[in-house]
């Protein structure tokens, strides 16, 4: 006899070895034990779960020529085949005339459903009933299921169709209230476990403890992966399966090292994270599996971190719940939350750019940069704080005057926006200009600068002696919209002939943008009737009030970007805004 793979040699030939579907087998056999069969079934639900096999055993079942059981009544029906008759046999080998599989993928189109339609109403060519299983039913077309659509509503009683399906979405709505519908589910872990345990101890084969969870964990609930993956095992590693040459075989990572990466995550320690992640890759493991895996294990930690009784609808196996309960204390549900979204992001990535290892790196220093969420009370309270700071500062006016960019910031409206994930190569300080642009203009605008009959009639020879005062004049000139405090306490000297050099203080030298720079070479040629290179160097010396261009209060002010940037150096506003993971916009103050 040739030799059968797995999934074949234990497909189950009764409905009681059918594994995770007693909803649907419990009422099949009901109806054949009391006769009343349905003309159209539809079978539907994942991969590998026992919708075909359930339908053979169906179709044996109402042709079975010794489907009685002996009782202290009498002989009933069993509602099980009793695969010892010609017409188990026959149906089981799948050389029955009366049993007709067709596979809707490649028959799906109308020429197919009109033979269909004209043989069925032939008689049986040895049983009871003529039973057609149509195999992945949603592919057929419109013109397909429009055909099919009478003749499935009123067929000849000697025949049932049986459709399966993994799409029950894509089948019209005419075809499924024409047929009674059954859904298949996913299988349980211990489930799977347990067949697989049976399939071991038939075939002789010596397992480890952790290599059947394992393999139950890559079969996403279904049996017949779950029986494939087995299989490829025990061909590739022999009868005797250990943890390590299955991890090795799947090219998974190793479970000490993947414990390791994950203890890293929620410890926060970055550099074992890199260290483990680095050994996983010179192993040759693959790590996009690895990723799945994390994904799936940091998804379990957050359904017992939401409720410690939910362990049943967590993928890891028994044997680890009480080690996941104890590391679920530890990670919050919205921190295990942004982690999953963090690794589903990578995984993406990979999928679409590759670079597993790097986008993996990437993932990791993310997560680490992760902070857990801060209540909204906390919110409010850092609020209050800043609205009585605000309050504070408004009745110190008068020292405020006295400097062109203040101690106490004035703080603007904050503008809070829920964290997203955006990639921008934007730099920092052009978007914060950008963002105050439509506030500035049409201020911004200079106008025109009309010289006085002085330097119109007697140009100023610029010398070492006379240039400070020509820059106090320069600076008193520069209109207070167009960014006060820019040169406060900076100095201008001679640099040669024709060059003068300005030294500003680092904190308001930002506020020197390329207007500014015009204005003052302007300034010095109205008065010297000379063009002059003027360059800008940065003091690290603190700046000095300069006393003789002080402003009276009355006229000090500030333009919108300077109040943005005292704003956002202040401590209190700028943990605010790393928070709430949000940016000033404008100010209106």
């Amino acid at each position: 006899m040739s030799y059968e793979v797995f999934a074949q040699k234990w497909r189950p030939q009764n409905f009681r070895d059918v594994v995770g579907q007693a909803h649907v087998t419990a009422t099949l056999q009901n109806q054949i034990r009391s006769e009343r069969l349905g003309h159209a079934y539809l079978f539907w639900g994942p991969r590998g779960t026992g919708k075909t096999t359930v339908a053979r055993l169906f179709a044996k079942a109402v042709n079975c020529l010794n489907a009685t059981e002996e009782t202290d009544l009498g002989p009933v029906k069993s509602g099980e085949p009793c695969n010892n008759c010609d017409a188990c046999e026959t149906i089981t080998q799948g050389s029955s005339f009366d049993v007709i599989e067709m596979d809707a993928a490649s028959n799906r189109g109308i020429d197919t459903i009109r033979d269909l339609r004209e043989n069925v109403k032939l008689s049986p060519a040895a049983y009871r009933y003529k039973i057609y299983i149509i195999d992945e039913v949603h592919m057929l077309t419109p013109e397909g299921f429009n055909a099919l659509l009478k003749t499935l509503e009123e067929p000849p009683n000697h025949v049932i169709f049986i459709m399966a399906t993994t799409e029950h979405s894509q089948i019209p709505k005419t075809i499924i209230s024409r047929c009674q519908d059954f859904d298949f589910r996913h299988l349980t872990p211990e489930q799977i476990i347990s067949r697989l345990q049976l399939i071991a101890d038939d075939e002789n084969i010596t397992l480890e403890k952790e290599v059947l969870p394992l393999i139950t964990r890559h079969s996403e609930g279904c049996l017949r992966d779950a029986e494939n993956l087995l299989e490829r095992l025990v061909t590739s590693a022999g009868s005797q399966l250990t943890l390590e040459n299955v991890e090795e075989t799947l090219g998974l990572g190793s479970s000490s090292l993947l414990h390791r990466l994950t203890e890293a995550i929620i410890d926060r320690n970055l550099t074992e994270g890199l260290v483990t992640l680095n050994q996983l890759s010179t192993q040759g493991m693959d790590i996009t599996k690895c990723l799945q895996q994390l994904i799936a294990y940091f998804r379990d930690l957050r359904i017992l971190a939401i409720d410690s009784q939910l362990e049943d609808h967590i993928q890891s196996p028994k044997s680890e719940v009480s080690a996941l309960k104890a590391k679920a204390e530890k990670v919050s549900v919205e921190r295990s939350s942004r982690i999953i979204k963090i690794l589903m992001h990578a995984n993406r990535e990979i999928k679409e750019y590759g670079f597993a290892q790097l986008q993996l790196e990437n993932a990791l220093i993310q997560i680490h940069s992760i902070h857990d969420a801060i209540q909204l009370d906390d919110v409010v309270n850092k609020l209050i704080a800043i609205e009585q700071k605000i309050s504070s500062s408004n009745s110190e006016s008068e020292a405020i005057s006295q400097v062109a960019i203040p101690n106490t910031p004035i703080v603007p409206p904050i503008e809070v926006r829920p964290p997203v994930e955006v990639e921008s190569n934007l730099p920092v300080t052009q978007e914060l200009e950008s963002s105050v642009e439509s506030s500035i203009s049409p201020e911004r605008d200079i106008p025109p600068s009309e010289p006085t009959p002085e330097h119109a009639q007697s140009p100023i020879e610029l010398n070492s002696e006379n240039i400070t005062e020509i820059w106090n004049q320069v600076k008193a000139g520069l209109p207070r919209y167009l960014a006060l405090g820019a040169f406060e306490g900076a100095n201008a000297t001679l640099n040669g002939e024709d060059r003068i050099k300005i030294t500003c203080h680092h904190a308001s030298f930002s506020l020197v943008d390329e207007e500014v720079k015009q204005y003052v070479k302007k300034q010095f040629t109205e008065r010297t009737k000379k063009q002059f290179h003027v360059e800008y160097v940065i003091s690290e010396e603190s700046p000095q009030p300069d006393k003789n261009t002080a402003t009276p209060e009355s006229e000090v002010t500030t333009t919108p970007l300077m109040r943005k940037r005292q704003a956002e150096e202040d401590k209190d506003i700028r943990s605010v805004l790393n928070e709430l993971d949000a940016r000033i916009l404008e100010t209106n103050i």
